[in-house]
C-alpha cells in the first residue's frame, strides 16, 4: 500500500502516445459517465497504476473518513469551527441541515412567486450586485443558460468601479427594477458600495421606495434588516455554506428569477446526483476523485504550474473566471490542518478561456511552448 508519494513518484513517466499502444483498453478503463456527463482522462498521463497507488494513498489519508465528514455534518473547517454545508443546499447532507435549505429555498420560491405576480410591482430589470462567490455562479448560471429567456433582464455588477453599474443603469428602467444585494456578511465593502449608489438612482429617478424594491440575500439577516430591507425580502442561507459554493443556496436567486424555477431545480438535483456518486462510489472509479488525482498528478509529480479548462461553447465563458475561485481559494493555503507548512504545490494556478478563440491565441504556446500545462477540454454535444 501506498502511504505516500514515494510510489506514485516513482511510476515511469511514458509518453503519452506510448501509453496508448502499450493499452488497448485504455479509453475504457479511464473514462466514466456520471450525471450526463461524459469524464475522459485516457488523454491525461493517469494510469491504471497510478490511480491504483492514488487509491492506496487515500486510504492512508483516510479521505472516506474526511468524505462521511463533509457529508454528516461534521466540523471540517477547522479553522472557523465550522462543518462545510454546501451539499446539504443540493438535498445531501445532514438531515437537519437540508431540511433547513429546503425551507430556505421555498422561502425563495414563494417570494419569486410573488414578484412574478407583481406583488412588489412591475419588474423587468434585476440589477444582482455581490462579489466573489456571490456574483460568479449566478453570472455564470445567467450568461450560460438566460440567453434566449424573456422572462427578466438580469445584470450581475460585482466591480465596485462605477463604470460597471453606469453601463446598467443606462440599460434599465428604475421604475421597474428590482435590487437584490448578495452578501455573506452584508458587510462586504464593495457590495454595500454599489447597493448604496444603486439606491441613490433609484433615489434620484422618482422611486418613491427604493427599499421597498431590496431582496437581500445574506447569512446575516439582522444585518440586512439594519440596512434598511424588510424582513419579509431577506433570503438567508446557513453560515456553514462557504461562499465559493453558495451557488445552490439562495445566493442562486436571480438565476431562478430569471431562468424560472424550474431550471433552478434541475440545477439542485443534477449537482446531488454527483453528490451522490462522489459520497457513495468506490474512489477508482469516482469522478471527482479522479479528477483531483489528475490535478494532483500534475502538481506533484509533473510539476506542472498551471492548468487550464478551455470550453467549446460560448455559452460557457464565464466557467474558468468560476472555477478560479473555486479552485484557486479552496487550495490557498501554506500550512495544512495542524499549522504545519504544506511543503508542496496545493493546486495549480486555474486559468482558460473559449474554444476556437484560444486556438488563435494561446494554443500555439501550449502546442510547441516549453512549458507544461495540462488542459481540460468542455464540449456540450447538444447546442441548445
Amino acid at each position: 500500500m501506498a502511504a505516500d508519494w514515494s510510489t506514485i513518484e516513482s511510476l515511469p513517466q511514458t509518453p503519452l502516445l506510448d501509453l496508448f499502444a502499450n493499452d488497448p483498453n485504455r479509453l475504457a478503463s479511464l473514462s466514466l459517465d456520471v450525471a450526463g456527463i461524459h469524464f475522459d482522462w485516457s488523454k491525461t498521463h493517469l494510469t491504471r497504476e497510478a490511480v491504483a497507488a492514488f487509491a492506496d494513498l487515500a486510504k492512508a489519508k483516510g479521505l472516506a473518513a474526511k468524505r462521511d465528514a463533509l457529508f454528516g455534518g461534521e466540523v471540517v473547517n477547522v479553522t472557523e469551527g465550522r462543518a462545510v454545508e454546501h451539499t446539504a443546499e443540493r438535498g445531501e447532507g445532514k438531515a437537519e441541515s437540508v431540511a433547513v435549505a429546503r425551507q430556505s429555498h421555498a422561502r425563495m420560491r414563494a417570494l419569486i412567486d410573488a414578484i412574478e405576480a407583481e406583488a412588489l410591482g412591475p419588474i423587468r430589470h434585476v440589477l444582482h450586485i455581490g462579489i466573489g462567490g456571490s456574483a460568479l455562479g449566478p453570472d455564470l448560471l445567467v450568461d450560460a443558460l438566460g440567453r434566449d429567456s424573456d422572462r427578466y433582464d438580469v445584470a450581475i455588477v460585482s466591480n465596485v468601479d462605477g463604470v460597471a453599474l453606469e453601463e446598467v443603469f443606462k440599460r434599465f428602467d428604475p421604475a421597474a427594477t428590482l435590487l437584490v444585494v448578495a452578501s455573506k456578511t452584508f458587510t462586504t465593502t464593495e457590495t454595500m458600495l454599489n447597493a448604496t449608489s444603486a439606491l441613490q438612482w433609484m433615489t434620484e429617478s422618482g422611486v418613491e421606495d427604493p427599499y421597498g424594491r431590496v431582496i437581500a440575500l445574506t447569512a446575516n439577516p439582522e444585518k440586512a434588516v439594519e440596512w434598511g430591507v424588510d424582513e419579509t425580502r431577506i433570503l438567508p442561507f446557513a453560515e456553514s455554506v462557504g461562499g465559493r459554493y453558495s451557488l445552490w443556496s439562495t445566493i442562486g436567486f436571480p438565476a431562478a428569477l430569471g431562468l424560472g424555477w424550474d431550471a433552478f431545480e434541475e440545477l439542485l438535483e443534477g449537482a446531488a446526483e454527483m453528490d451522490r456518486h462522489f459520497r457513495l462510489t468506490d474512489l477508482a472509479q469516482n469522478a471527482p476523485a479522479l479528477a483531483a488525482f489528475a490535478d494532483l498528478y500534475y502538481t506533484q509529480v509533473r510539476h506542472a504550474e498551471t492548468r487550464a479548462p478551455f470550453a467549446y461553447d460560448e455559452r460557457l465563458r464565464l466557467l474558468p473566471s468560476y472555477l478560479q475561485q473555486l479552485e484557486m481559494e479552496s487550495n490557498g493555503k501554506g500550512v495544512t490542518v495542524d499549522g504545519q507548512p504544506v511543503g508542496r504545490p496545493t493546486a495549480a494556478i486555474t486559468w482558460g478561456g473559449v474554444g476556437t478563440d484560444a486556438q488563435h491565441a494561446v494554443f500555439q504556446l501550449l502546442h510547441q511552448g516549453t512549458h507544461l500545462v495540462p488542459v481540460e477540454f468542455i464540449a456540450v454535444i447538444e447546442p441548445g
